[in-house]
């Protein structure tokens, strides 16, 4: 994933309009050589191919050309003075189905056609001619005369720049590798628990996975529970002795067996070993047994090796195989730097919150060195919970920082679609007492939300799922401009 991310990048005008009897350039003007520096000084990561037909007198017909046979090479596409003139008016710059920032400079006539570019319609237009499709379009402006008040002008310039960042994030998304070990023979089987009658459709790991690669680039690596079992066994017991050590250091109460605890950080091992082998950059799992028995004590969940092995360095990982929720974790940390928490939603209207719950949590959620506290317990569903004995396993409570805006969402893959909504942490305890501990799983996620009823008229299991991602700050804009860029629909499910 070092690869630059490649922005097509093209200077349809001076970046002002020539008046009568002002033929010269403003003052405090920012020319098109100025303000690519800029982009670069401010892009890390990003390579600029830039082309600008003001200097060499490149015609826009010859940019759709060069743009449809670099197509498969880029990334996106930046049209910096779009609708300026008759030169920068040809929309298919814009609707190469690249995700494409169009920005308007200030003070140019504005020939732009934000309704078509937000909406991909135009239903009563005058003008005959080529039908549009194909655009996955932001608009940006930028104020290259210095005409607004600095810190204006400024804002503009960093929209820009979280624009084009956007990119990088769905370019990141676009090469990810995501390694799969599981015993089910189909994807995300437990998510989808709709009436009992009902079932995946054939075909559908199939259906499935050539989605996700052909709407997000995204590939599953599937590997069998076979190999898991063979590079647990070559482990280092002595270093997933040291690796347990550490995590029970860092947390504020142990009550999992340490014998459990280092099983855990042994499977943690094997699955680092799988990632490495076969060149993944996360992790989906639903194992839940060490060895091929039947046995109590050859159980385990893998979360605690999850959340604080993996996502500690930055690697997402979900303990159940719904690459759904995966994909969302992995697009907020590439994003934000953010982890986020997989779990199943609840919602409650009677306390106007929602809450999330699962045996695990970042202990990281602020996505830097700060460690939110956390209590290494047994698993919430092993038949030996709340004991030391073999099987016990381990799970994870995860006080999450009250207070904190939240977005709770999901990539839907088959629908094309994006699920968000926001709310603020709250204590659980502040709203069910201290006996909410003791209830399902061990973390739980409230969140004070200003819909509930909304949110819950669109919970729908068979469509949806019942599990969700949660991520810590606002991110609705975010991932509406993301979905966007990546030509999906948003369901604000609070809205």
């Amino acid at each position: 994933m070092d690869k630059k991310t490649a922005i097509y990048t093209v200077f349809l005008s001076r970046g002002y309009q020539r008046g009568a009897g002002r033929p010269a350039e403003p003052e405090s003007f920012v020319s098109n050589q100025e303000l690519l520096q800029r982009l670069k000084s401010e892009c890390s990561g990003v390579k600029f191919i830039a082309r600008d037909v003001t200097r060499d007198g490149t015609k826009p017909v010859s940019l759709v050309k060069e743009l449809e046979e670099l197509k498969a090479e880029l990334d996106g596409v930046v049209l910096i003075g779009f609708g300026a003139g008759d030169r920068a008016r040809d929309y298919r710059l814009a609707l190469s189905g690249l995700p494409t920032i169009v920005v308007y400079n200030l003070f140019e006539f504005m020939n732009v056609p934000y309704k078509l570019f937000a909406t991909g319609q135009e239903e009563e237009s005058v003008l005959v001619g080529p039908q549009y499709e194909g655009g996955k379009v932001l608009t940006a402006e930028l104020d290259r005369q210095s005409l607004s008040d600095p810190s204006v002008s400024s804002v503009a310039f960093k929209d820009l720049i979280y624009k084009i960042k956007l990119i990088q994030a769905i370019r990141k998304l676009k090469e990810s590798r995501i390694l799969v070990v599981s015993p089910h023979r189909v994807l995300a089987t437990v998510d989808y628990q709709d009436d009992i009658r009902r079932h995946l459709p054939k075909g559908y790991d199939q259906t499935y996975t050539r989605a996700l690669k052909e709407s997000l680039g995204v590939e599953l690596v599937p590997v069998l529970p076979e190999e898991f079992y063979q590079a647990y066994e070559r482990t280092d017991e002595q270093e997933a002795k040291r690796i347990g050590e550490k995590w029970m250091a860092q947390a504020k109460k142990v009550e999992a067996a340490t014998s459990e605890i280092t099983k855990t950080a042994r499977s943690y091992l094997a699955f680092e070993a799988l990632r490495e082998k076969y060149n993944c950059n996360a992790v989906s799992t639903h194992m839940r047994r060490l060895k091929p028995t039947r046995e109590t004590k050859d159980m385990f969940w893998p979360g605690l090796g999850l959340e604080c092995g993996f996502k500690t360095r930055g690697i997402q990982a979900v303990c159940q195989n719904y690459p759904n929720v995966l994909v969302a974790e992995m697009l907020g940390y590439f994003l934000t730097g953010r982890p986020s928490m997989l779990g199943d939603l609840i919602v409650d209207p009677a306390n106007s919150v929602t809450i999330l719950t699962h045996c695990g949590a970042p202990i990281n959620p602020y996505g830097d060195e700060r460690i939110v506290p956390y209590a290494i317990k047994t698993h919430a569903q092993s038949p030996v919970r709340d004991t030391q004995k073999p099987g016990s396993s381990t799970g994870l409570q995860v006080e999450w920082p009250s207070g904190e805006p939240v977005t709770f969402w999901k990539v839907y893959v088959l629908h094309s679609k994006i699920g968000l909504f926001t709310g603020e942490v709250v204590n659980a305890r502040s709203v069910y007492g201290d006996r909410v501990d003791d209830i399902l799983c061990r973390t739980k996620l409230v969140a004070r939300v200003d819909a509930p009823r909304k949110i819950q008229r669109l919970f729908s299991p068979g469509e949806y799922g019942i599990h969700r991602a949660a991520t810590l700050g606002d991110l609705r804009q975010a991932l509406k401009d993301a979905a966007v860029l990546l030509g999906y629909e948003v369901m604000e499910e609070d809205r």
